[in-house]
C-alpha cells in the first residue's frame, strides 16, 4: 500500500508530469477556441506554446526547490539540467523549423502543383519555450 509519505516523495514528478500534460491540454483547448474544431493530434505534437519540455522541467525544478530548499544541491543540479534541456531543445527545435522551410521550398520548386498547403508548417519561437517555462513554474507554485 503507498503511503502518504511516498506520495510526497514523489511530488516533484507529478508536478512535472502535470505541468506537461497540462501543456498539451491547454495547446488542445486553444486549437479548439481559434479553429473552432478538436484536433487531438495537438496532445501529442511538441510544437506550439506553452512549451511541454519547458513547462514540464520548469515544474519539476521549482517543485524540487520547493521540497528540498532553493539552496540545496538537489534544486542547483537539477536547474542546470532544466537550463540546458530547454536552451537545447529550442536550438534543435528551431533548426528542424528552418530544415522544413528550406525542404518545403526544394519541394515548391521541383513540383510547383505539390499541395504542400495542407501540411501545417513548423513553429517554434523563444515565445513558446518562456510560456512553457512559466506554466511549470505556476503549476509547482499552485500545486505546493
Amino acid at each position: 500500500m503507498i503511503d502518504l509519505e511516498t506520495i510526497r516523495a514523489t511530488r516533484p514528478l507529478w508536478v512535472g508530469v502535470i505541468a506537461g500534460v497540462g501543456a498539451q491540454t491547454l495547446k488542445l483547448i486553444s486549437f479548439l477556441w481559434l479553429e473552432k474544431r478538436i484536433n487531438f493530434r495537438r496532445l501529442v505534437e511538441t510544437d506550439g506554446a506553452p512549451n511541454m519540455h519547458a513547462a514540464a522541467f520548469a515544474g519539476l525544478s521549482v517543485a524540487i526547490g520547493q521540497e528540498t530548499g532553493f539552496g540545496s544541491i538537489n534544486f542547483a543540479v537539477v536547474t542546470c539540467f532544466t537550463t540546458l534541456v530547454t536552451v537545447d531543445m529550442w536550438n534543435v527545435k528551431r533548426a528542424a523549423s528552418h530544415q522544413a522551410e528550406v525542404v518545403d521550398l526544394i519541394l515548391i520548386r521541383l513540383r510547383p502543383h505539390h499541395p504542400l498547403a495542407e501540411r501545417r508548417p513548423l513553429s517554434y519561437s523563444v515565445l513558446d519555450v518562456m510560456t512553457g517555462t512559466v506554466f511549470g513554474v505556476a503549476t509547482a507554485l499552485l500545486t505546493r
